[in-house]
């Protein structure tokens, strides 16, 4: 009991001395061309590799210092992630029609070679837990079925139950249902179990952390040692967490990051409308004319 309670306090203390300041100038978001001047409409962030989708659906990637065309595919959705200093990043993309595709390297170009299936959302990141599941590949299809993807079958198992949106990171995989609830998958049961039930609209997952958002906009941490979530943070519309970082975009396009060494959220220069957060690949944002911004550190 004493343990515990120490550790409680520990916890509100954290809790207590979250707040926002200023940043340093030097910590902000420059600006990135792409190549042809295309706007973007989604940034996706890896462990080893940055992609995104242009205004016509175009997949680019990142190199040097610019986005650069990478196939001619329109789709609705990339989703890119699992990368670590022994494998690739895995790309991931769905059409307006919800087929699945996925991309690989041929030379110095891309090919998006078609999965079989439908979905109309997918998610990736790192697999740890065995070899059918090098990565985590997860999707939902237009009846909010989960799916995970079986590379050993290359395709898909079915899970039970249904989810509105789905986060995986750091070897884990959350979900919020049509009510709300938040669910964490089971690799004993493979199943997903229900851990808070507060109506939560968003979710996302990092390497050590869980985060989620309360309407309106009241961010809340996952303390693993208590099984509960506390709200640390009160002006998050969206939230990213990701081995570089965790991040939230405010009511008023404000940028956040978290300090994790002083406990507190630091306001940064600029306005974004959504941001990107890797497990290496670093942090990128969109502004609202789809300009998109690398974050850089001295």
């Amino acid at each position: 009991m004493k343990v515990l309670a120490k550790s409680f306090v520990k916890m509100l203390a954290l809790v207590l001395g979250i707040a926002w300041t200023q940043s340093a100038p030097a910590q902000t978001f420059k600006h990135v061309t792409v190549k042809g001047g295309v706007p973007l409409v989604q940034i996706a962030a890896g462990g080893a590799s940055v992609w995104a989708r242009a205004s016509n659906g175009n997949p680019y990637i990142f190199k040097t210092n610019k986005f650069v065309l990478a196939n001619t595919i329109s789709l609705t959705q990339i989703a890119v992630g699992g990368g670590n200093a022994i494998q690739a990043d895995t790309v991931w993309g769905l059409d307006s029609s919800g087929l699945i595709y996925r991309a690989v390297k041929s030379g110095t170009s891309w090919a998006f070679s078609p999965v079989p299936g439908v979905l109309d959302f997918i998610a990736v990141g790192i697999g740890y837990q065995d070899n059918c599941h090098p990565y985590e590949v997860w999707g939902l299809n237009p009846a909010a079925e989960i799916f995970r993807y079986n590379f050993c079958i290359q395709n898909w198992d079915q899970v039970a139950g249904t989810l509105g949106s789905l986060a995986v990171g750091g070897g884990g995989i959350w979900g919020i249902n049509g009510s709300g609830n938040i669910y964490r998958f089971n690799f004993v049961t493979l199943s997903f179990d229900l851990v808070d039930a507060r109506g939560f609209t968003q979710l996302t997952v990092g390497p050590n952390s869980v985060w989620a958002i309360l309407p309106p906009a009241d961010a809340f941490w996952f303390d693993g040692t208590h099984k509960t979530f506390y709200k640390l943070f009160a002006d998050a519309t969206q939230m990213q967490a990701g081995g570089n970082g965790v991040w939230a975009i405010g009511s008023n396009q404000n940028i956040y990051r978290l300090d994790e060494g002083g406990a507190r959220f630091i306001q940064l220069p600029g306005a974004l409308v959504s941001i990107s957060v890797g497990s290496g690949g670093g942090v990128w944002g969109l502004d609202s004319s789809g300009k998109a911004y690398g974050f850089t550190t001295p």
